[in-house]
């Protein structure tokens, strides 16, 4: 048999098109509007500037300028130093930057880990609406260095500064070398000239004591402290917005959005497209019946006719039509959860938003069918299905890149309607050919007759089969006339009782079949033999 030439390609094209393009491709893109890092603000696409909504947006513009004084003055950051002045005098503080203790004589600076202005101006901080002083100013944000460190460092991220360090240690020591050069060449003739020596030496050798702390920061340890600090800033600003009621109840409206127009999208594209079906099966009716002598009043009656079996199509169907909302429904909530996710680590494209949804759409299906396999089929049958409904997704979110790469390309009018043609027509194709391959292909029949051997639900079936015949076979054996002598019965019953185990008991009845000349259609003791006998049973 040729299931090729029995596929009608043209009637399936023109349904999976006409589906696609009042669901994915036309009411989808009415009814959502993507946007760049979805429809839930985070903390990383704050950080990169972007915002789904335009009140988090006016409050980082509105955050007011840094003003270094008051965070030098809060009360916390004043306590932390002199606690650390007071370790400092007793030989116990230890300059982290340099792992080493720092000497009482010692000119030590508090140094913010994380910069203070870093943290006023991080969108991250102003979206979780905490305040940056009391960030700034905690104990996991504070170390006490050297001052030339502190003051070389300023407002720079700790890996700038290693980086600064690279270009600025030689080019102080190049400077220092001029200065020393200089000094070498000073006359101290006179008082003045003696004074001026004097002034460029004390120069140099600050110089030098600068530069000697600076050589000795130790890379490793200062990274170290930098990513505890890091670590414990973004903890504290990931737990107070991904906790709060904004961030949930944002996450919850969108989700709650989603899935109501996704469930939208869904049943009203298929009720589109019955209605396209019918007055696509309707209309040369009419035009037929009109075009010989064309009467308005037949033309309404003909329409009023056609409209109301539309209304019968649809009710007939709106059973289908709910269970696709609901399952719009959660495919649009799950995606929303899905994007909102994904916001929180990386920021998602317009492109990819869509993208999640189409997947959470066929994949609610096929979850759907593995947890409760409504239509009760076999092992193999539910796989066959589920790659089906898989194969629908892949070709949706193919057709959905191809849709993406053509509108700027079709920037005339009405290109965009038709990109939105080619690509329903490419996610057709792409499906059918997909689902074709899956079902009715020789290598995919292969596969599917391997996986029939381990399903034992089917074996399962195919025993019960032949043990319902079984049953039919010996009622009807039961009913043939053996003609035994009652005696001769009573005995051979009671010769079966007395045997103990299953192997006498065979022993017996094969003595008695032996006996009798009874033809059975498979041999005794042979197990395959029985197998391919039942087998044969449930195969009739």
């Amino acid at each position: 048999m040729n299931i090729a030439a029995e596929f009608d390609w043209t009637k399936e094209l023109e349904n999976t098109v006409v589906k696609t393009l009042t669901t994915s491709f036309g009411l989808d893109f009415l009814l959502f509007k993507d946007k760049r890092g979805g429809d839930v603000d985070t903390v990383h696409n704050a950080r990169q500037g972007v915002y789904a909504s335009t009140t988090e947006e006016q409050k980082y513009q509105q955050r007011g300028d840094y003003d270094s004084a008051a965070y030098h003055k809060d009360s916390a950051y004043i306590e932390r130093g002199q606690l650390d002045k007071e370790r400092q005098q007793a030989g116990t503080l230890e300059d982290a930057y340099r792992q080493k203790p720092m000497a009482a004589h010692d000119k030590r600076d508090l140094d913010h880990v994380i910069a203070a202005k870093e943290i006023h101006h991080d969108a991250g901080r102003v979206l979780a609406g905490l305040e940056g002083m009391t960030l700034a100013n905690t104990d996991s944000n504070f170390t006490s260095t050297h001052r030339s460190i502190n003051r070389s460092k300023q407002d720079k991220p700790v890996e700038d500064f290693l980086v600064y360090l690279k270009t600025a240690i030689p080019a102080q020591e190049a400077g220092l070398q001029k200065q020393k050069e200089r000094l070498a060449q000073l006359p101290r003739n006179t008082p003045a000239q003696q004074d001026k020596y004097r002034r460029l030496e004390d120069d140099i050798r600050g110089k030098e004591n600068k530069l000697e702390q600076l050589k000795s920061v130790d890379p490793e340890s200062m990274r170290k402290v930098d990513r505890e600090a890091r670590a414990a800033y973004e903890t504290s600003v990931n737990k107070a917005y991904y906790t709060s009621s904004k961030f949930i109840n944002a996450t919850a409206v969108a989700a709650g959005k989603s899935g109501l127009m996704m469930g939208t999208r869904q049943m009203l594209g298929l009720v589109l497209a019955e209605v396209w079906f019918e007055l696509r099966e309707q209309f040369p009716r009419i035009l037929e019946k009109v075009k010989s002598g064309f009467e308005f009043k037949a033309f309404i009656d003909l329409m009023t006719d056609t409209l109301k079996n539309i209304w019968e199509r649809i009710c007939t169907r709106f059973t289908d039509f709910l269970i696709q909302f609901k399952d719009g429904v959660f495919a649009g909530i799950l995606s929303s959860v899905s994007t909102t996710i994904l916001n929180i680590f990386a920021t998602s494209q317009k492109m990819i938003v869509k993208l999640i949804r189409e997947m959470w759409s066929s994949l609610v299906q096929a979850i759907k069918m593995i947890a409760f396999n409504p239509e009760k089929l076999s092992t193999v049958d539910l796989i066959k299905g589920v790659s089906n409904v898989l194969a629908v997704g892949v070709s949706t979110v193919v057709g959905t890149m191809l849709y993406s790469a053509l509108v700027p390309v079709l920037n005339f009018p009405f290109g965009a309607e038709l990109a939105a043609f080619i690509s329903a027509l490419s996610t057709g194709i792409l499906t059918l050919g997909m689902q074709y391959f899956i079902s009715h292909s020789g290598v995919m029949k292969k596969v599917w007759d391997a996986l029939g051997t381990l399903d034992h639900s089917r074996t399962l079936e195919q025993f019960r089969a032949a043990n319902a015949k079984l049953d039919i076979y010996l009622q009807e054996l039961a009913q043939i006339e053996f003609n035994m002598d009652p005696w001769e019965m009573e005995e051979f019953a009671s010769s079966l009782a007395r045997q103990k185990s299953k192997f006498e008991k065979s022993l017996v009845l094969q003595k008695e079949i032996e006996r009798r000349q009874i033809a059975l259609p498979f041999a005794i003791g042979n197990h395959a033999s029985t197998r391919k006998w039942l087998a044969g049973l449930a195969g009739q």
